[in-house]
């Protein structure tokens, strides 16, 4: 057991402590904001299970399952548990198929059901076309429908399935999306998957519960509501760092549910906390409190910090302001390293997948294709790499082509082992193996090539290249794209900005593929660096849990296209959308309401120093109202004349 699990307790940890000890243990919900150390809860959690209950569970043949949202973060509670056998640490969708696999007539059912909606949701679209909609709209289209039917026939001489990064159905492979869909309903619809789960799992923790989806969260409450005294089940989470539309954000409380909150932050100084306090008082009102210290226990003393707004008018000069910031804050601070501009260590730039990140890094066009006239899908998708059209490049490429570029052969075999069909056990039966292994090893040392700086192979090239190679079996809605006829540019009646304004997703969709698969292969690597918090830069979307000595939030609606947030809206300097409106009226969160939780987490990731500048159309007003606000120190909030006086 790590250090973690021997840090001082906190009254939210005591609470914890006599839930898990109670008799029955009572199911919970812990609300810790940014910094107070929520997972070192989590882990002193789970060492009080193994030390009060341990040998119970052992004796039993149970296990304590921990869920979490990334491989990377349940590599990490797998280790600060000392890589226990009575902990099962697993990401949501692999949990879920450790419960399912064995129902495999289960399984099968379930994929004929959703093929079956699948087809009914194409047709259905199909038939409400408007006149306006395009030749290769409805092209796409067929072609999907066509495809599905040919599954639906095939379905039922597929003998197993398995569980792969995207679904192929006739080939037995089930997709993330398919997952995390299937396994909750199934939990709801059986009573068998419900006491399955509690038999094996007497204990389950969520990690990061706000952005769980409600599916699962109703599936989990359903165990609770039936086995709740032979199962515990605890949430540990933030409805105010929620950013994903998907997540559900705050959870109800079952009955006899204890309600814990952690209050404390050890990682903002004053200065900082008291910014991050004034973003939440609009919000659920939590007060965060303590602040990060310094010092032997006896003797602590808050660190020094600062916090400072700059609100600068929108021009062609960004760049060069936000070089002055830097400069300024060097100065200010008597702070070199806020002038460092090589990796991430220095100084860390939160945006909103930012084109001025897309264009230092060197993935405009990529970006330009999945954001500027995409589907929302895809913008929010392309946040935190998730969007299905970069998954093969994000979870397989890339990390492929950088161990091959490294000389790391044993990496590289595990993530083909991990990934590709060509090595299971079964299609390796009667094979030469050796020969396989060669197949592969060319393979990669053709898509290094491809992959490589000046490389004029695009998207489309490398997909190709893989899916001729059967390495791995790529999504099919990749496929239905690489199949699907080229875009001709006179083609009459096509047009990009009329696919905009027909306003049907699948034609935006079809538009945005178009672009995706004409993309340089090599812009991969900037971006794959900018989700992976490999450079200055970050999405503000992709660095909850993360922490900085010296952080800068760039807010700038100008150059953004996302419509679900607005930071002239949240500043009240632009008025709200009818929609947003609509959905005030309806009780339904606005822009607002998504945009504080986002500018929350920014704020919270400052260890140090926090400086934060706001693009605008009107300085003058937003001066006037983010002061009314009192979200920053009025002699904290500077203009571009404070360049000059420095």
């Amino acid at each position: 057991m790590t250090s973690r699990a021997q840090q001082k307790d906190t009254e939210a940890d005591r609470e914890l402590y006599d839930c898990l000890n109670s008799s029955p243990p009572r199911s919970f919900l812990m609300i810790a904001g940014a910094g107070s150390g929520k997972t070192t809860s989590l882990i002193k959690g789970l060492a009080e299970i193994l030390n009060k209950h341990g040998e119970r569970l052992k004796l039993r043949r149970q296990k304590v399952a921990c869920v979490t949202y990334t491989v990377i973060a349940a590599s990490e509670i797998w280790a600060d548990v000392g890589n226990n056998p009575l902990v099962h640490v697993a990401t949501i969708h692999s949990f879920f198929w450790s419960l399912v696999r064995s129902f495999q007539s289960d399984i099968q059912g379930w994929v004929i059901n959703r093929i079956d909606e699948k087809l009914v949701k194409l047709r259905e679209t199909a038939a409400n076309f408007g006149p306006r909609v395009q030749q290769r709209t409805r092209d796409k289209s067929q072609s999907d429908m066509a495809r599905y039917e040919q599954q639906r026939a095939r379905i039922s001489r597929v003998r197993s399935f398995t569980y792969g990064t995207g679904s192929d159905y006739v080939n037995g492979i089930l997709g993330h999306d398919d997952i995390i869909k299937m396994v909750p309903q199934l939990i709801v619809e059986r009573p068998l998957m419900r006491s399955l789960l509690a038999q094996q799992y007497p204990f389950l923790f969520v990690d990061e519960s706000q952005d769980t989806m409600e599916n699962v969260v109703v599936a989990l409450k359903a165990v609770d509501e039936e086995l709740g005294d032979r199962f515990c089940l605890g949430f540990f989470g933030d409805p105010m760092q929620r950013i994903y539309p998907t997540g559900i954000g705050a959870i109800s409380a079952g009955l006899g549910w204890v309600n814990i909150t952690k209050p404390e932050n050890f990682r903002c100084p004053a200065t900082v906390l008291s910014v991050a306090n004034a973003i939440r008082r609009d919000g659920d009102g939590l007060v965060q409190k303590r602040g990060r210290m310094i010092g032997p226990e006896d003797a602590l003393v808050s660190v020094p910090g600062s916090a400072h707004l700059f609100i600068l008018p929108i021009d062609e000069r960004r760049d060069q302001r936000i070089a002055q910031v830097r400069a300024w804050a060097a100065g200010k601070n008597d702070d070199p390293a806020w002038l460092t501009d090589e990796g991430n260590e220095a100084v860390k730039l939160l945006v909103i997948v930012h084109r001025m990140a897309a264009k230092r890094l060197g993935f405009n066009d990529l970006y330009a294709a999945l954001n500027d006239k995409a589907p929302e899908k895809f913008k929010n998708g392309f946040l935190d790499g998730t969007a299905w059209p970069v998954r093969p490049f994000n979870n397989f490429v890339l990390p492929l082509v950088n161990a091959s570029k490294k000389g790391n052969e044993f990496e590289a075999m595990q993530i083909l082992r991990s990934q590709s069909p060509l090595l299971d056990r079964k299609n390796l039966i009667g094979v030469n193996v050796a020969e396989r292994l060669g197949e592969l090893r060319r393979f990669t040392e053709s898509l290094q090539q491809m992959m490589e700086l000046g490389s004029d192979a695009t998207n489309a090239d490398v997909l190709r290249h893989i899916h001729e190679s059967r390495v791995i079996a790529l999504d099919p809605r990749v496929l239905s794209y690489l199949n699907l006829p080229a875009q001709v540019e006179a083609e009459e009646g096509y047009n990009a900005e009329a696919a905009e304004d027909d306003g049907e997703e699948l034609t935006k969709e079809v538009s945005a593929m178009d672009a995706f698969l004409a993309c340089p292969a090599p812009q991969f690597w900037g971006y794959y660096k900018y989700v992976n918090n490999d450079s200055p830069f970050s999405t503000q979307q992709g660095i909850k849990g993360a922490e900085f000595e010296r952080v800068l939030v760039v807010l700038d609606d100008d150059e953004g296209t996302h419509v679900q947030f607005s930071y002239d809206k949240y500043l009240g300097i632009k008025p709200l959308s009818d929609r947003d409106e609509a959905n005030r009226r309806e009780g339904e969160e606005t822009a607002v309401e998504r945009t504080r939780r986002l500018f929350y987490v920014c704020c919270t990731r400052a260890m140090k120093d926090l400086i934060v500048v706001l693009f605008t159309a009107d300085v003058t007003a937003a001066q006037r109202q983010i002061t009314a606000l009192g979200l920053f120190p009025a002699d904290a909030i500077h203009l571009e004349d404070e360049f000059a006086a420095n």
